[in-house]
């Protein structure tokens, strides 16, 4: 239930609470603006925090776990769906590292994944929940007080087994327990979850967008959106209702006007500097006919890292056969880097170990994605926006042009390559491997009193 900010009014208790742990609290060197207050005073047991990016939902969660850290035997737990997005620029474990360094008591055991605050026993944990399983690692454990960041990319079990570890501890058994959801909508499971029980549900939704946070540039941030997708751009408005549909993400006119003939290209290679040749794998070890394809896209990355496109290609292989015509297209541009996805968790550990073994003739790279193709869809198209990646026209065109502009597709038909995702999956991971995600934020540093 979306919270009316106009009706909110505190009481004395909790200005009292806001003073103490908030303004009064040594570890929290900035100050919330307005909608995160009504928050953080919110005594409900759990909560959605979330809207449009650039709103301060990462700031606000480090203020969150860092609110009771001075509360001896207090245990607070901080989770991302990746190890990897936890402890990302930017985000909640990143801002709690760096406020926390003035304080010698303070101790940032990074083999424990915790924040420790040896004068209190104080412990702020962090970790990730990627797959269904992963909840088993919480299964007996218990926090005062959890913070979901980025909830929409977690499986719907997962947050709801969350519950179980809202418990008290035998060393601080009175402490008001509190479950924190934070993030924009996303076209995942966890975000349909969150739209059921707090957006349209029962439970309390606060609702921060970035035209709420007075301490950002609204102007260059509108611009920002001016290059995303249709989809992204709803998702980064903070819109809940919507839906992606296909074509969303891609358009036709937007790759006809970064695309280059081929006497352009020809000019470009002789007039640029040239950094690299690359062959982006999007891997899929068919078993079935009616299977996806792998597609691989070869590129030429010019100064300025501005990647043309000049060729691409699938098949449908089985394991063994599948290797073999890899080994074929490697060998024919033995000059090429050879980029190969890497999934995140243990599973893409498990590909990784099997792919550098058998591509270790050619020294693969592999490029860490985000686990939504939805994300690094969009990305991309911000990157062809600010003219970071181009295509060459050719044949091999047509068949990415007709598979981009349905992506992403409802329903697979196996025989037909214009429904699967492989193509433009390659495009994306050369687009992944030039420019990784950073995160970025902005801190206010709390005024002098």
């Amino acid at each position: 239930m979306k919270v009316d900010y106009s009706k909110i009014r505190l009481d004395d208790t909790q200005k009292q609470v806001i003073r103490k742990t908030i303004f009064e609290n040594k570890y929290i060197p900035i100050e919330p603006y307005s909608r995160q207050l009504y928050a953080i005073a919110d005594k409900s047991k759990r909560k959605l925090i979330g809207g449009s990016a650039y709103s301060g939902k990462s700031i606000l969660g480090s203020v969150l776990a860092l609110q009771h850290f001075e509360v001896p035997n207090y245990r607070c737990l901080i989770l991302r769906s990746t190890y990897d997005n936890v402890t990302a620029t930017g985000g909640i474990v990143d801002y709690i590292d760096e406020w926390i360094k003035p304080f010698d008591h303070v101790e940032h055991n990074q083999s424990k994944r915790c924040f420790i605050n040896t004068e209190t026993n104080a412990k702020i944990y962090y970790s990730y929940m990627l797959l269904e399983k992963d909840k088993e690692k919480f299964k007996s454990r218990a926090y005062h007080k959890i913070i979901v960041d980025e909830a929409s990319e977690f499986f719907k079990v997962n947050l709801q087994f969350l519950n179980r570890s809202l418990r008290p501890t035998q060393g601080l058994s009175h402490f008001p327990l509190a479950l924190y959801y934070i993030s924009n909508p996303a076209a995942a499971e966890g975000s349909s979850y969150l739209n059921e029980k707090f957006v349209k549900g029962p439970y309390p939704f606060y609702e921060m967008n970035f035209w709420h946070n007075p301490y950002i540039d609204r102007k260059d941030y509108l611009e920002t959106l001016k290059e995303l997708s249709k989809a992204d751009y709803q998702f980064q408005m903070g819109n809940w209702d919507y839906e992606v549909q296909e074509g969303d993400i891609f358009d036709y006119d937007l790759i006809e006007s970064h695309t280059i003939s081929k006497n352009e290209y020809d000019e470009m290679l002789t007039e640029q500097e040239i950094l690299q040749q690359v062959i982006t794998w999007d891997v899929a070890a068919t078993e079935s006919k009616n299977a996806d394809f792998t597609a691989w896209s070869l590129s030429t990355v010019f100064k300025g890292k501005v990647a043309a496109i000049h060729n691409q290609d699938s098949t449908q292989k089985r394991p063994g056969k599948l290797e073999n015509k890899m080994m074929s297209v490697m060998d024919s541009y033995s000059e090429y880097e050879n980029w190969i996805e890497q999934q995140p968790a243990a599973a893409g550990k498990i590909v990784k170990k099997y792919w550098a073994n058998e591509f270790k003739d050619y020294n693969p790279r592999f490029i860490r994605v985000p686990k939504s193709k939805l994300i690094r869809a969009s990305r991309t198209v911000r990157g062809i926006n600010k003219g970071k990646v181009l295509f060459v026209r050719g044949k091999w065109l047509k068949k990415f042009i007709k598979q981009a502009v349905k992506f992403p597709v409802e329903k697979i038909v196996g025989d037909d390559e214009s429904t699967h995702d492989d193509r433009v999956d390659s495009v994306s991971l050369l687009h992944e491997g030039l420019y990784p995600q950073v995160s970025k934020s902005t801190l206010r540093k709390r005024k002098k009193r």
